[in-house]
């Protein structure tokens, strides 16, 4: 397991092919949209970092977490006016995110309310993996408990600045993947 892990987090840091996605939104829901993406690759680089003006306003108890306002996004871009600078970053890429399964919904979800077509990526979920790395049980469900990403890095000795912001969520990941590969490897060497 450990080899394979140790595989997973070397073939996210070394290839060209991959980036590392976040999104804000506006909740959780099925109506729910993106209202900020960022994207970055595994150096560091920035490749796409946007706040979107969403069709409905952001509420209250999701401006609470990532601190986005409607106010904050009266100006901003609506979603098909970045949908093909985003396209082509993440298109025919392998996108890790931490929580992959809600990052690549809320994109459908946000491409389906304009009517444009999903964007076609490999998504990886670098929370999934963590989680078999860090093999901790958990007794309500079964197998083991997935860790939020503060709480990753927290375990990685990471320090976290500006969470629950798609750009700062994204190093953060990078971090949790580095931490992750580098402990891997010296404990397989």
């Amino acid at each position: 397991m450990n080899n394979e892990l140790l595989e997973l987090f070397k073939g996210w840091l070394y290839s060209p092919q991959v980036v590392v996605l976040d999104t804000e939104t506006t909740g959780l829901d099925d109506q729910a949209e993106v209202i900020e993406v960022s994207v970055m690759d595994m150096r560091g680089k920035v490749l796409f970092d946007q706040l979107v003006r969403p069709l409905n306003p952001v509420p209250d108890e999701a401006a609470d977490i990532h601190g986005i306002t409607s106010e904050s996004l009266a100006d901003k871009p609506n979603f098909p006016d970045v949908y093909h600078s985003l396209k082509r970053v993440i298109s025919g890429k392998t996108v890790v995110a931490y929580n992959a399964d809600f990052d690549s919904r809320l994109l459908m979800q946000t491409c389906a309310a304009y009517g444009l077509p999903v964007i076609e990526a490999d998504w990886q979920c670098a929370m999934n993996a963590y989680t078999r790395y860090r093999k901790e049980p958990d007794a309500k469900r079964g197998g083991y408990r997935r860790q939020s990403l503060a709480k990753a890095a927290a375990q990685m000795g990471i320090e976290v600045h500006g969470a629950h912001r798609a750009l700062a969520d994204c190093f953060t990941t990078v971090e949790v993947i580095g931490s992750v590969y580098s402990k891997l490897s010296a404990k397989l060497s």
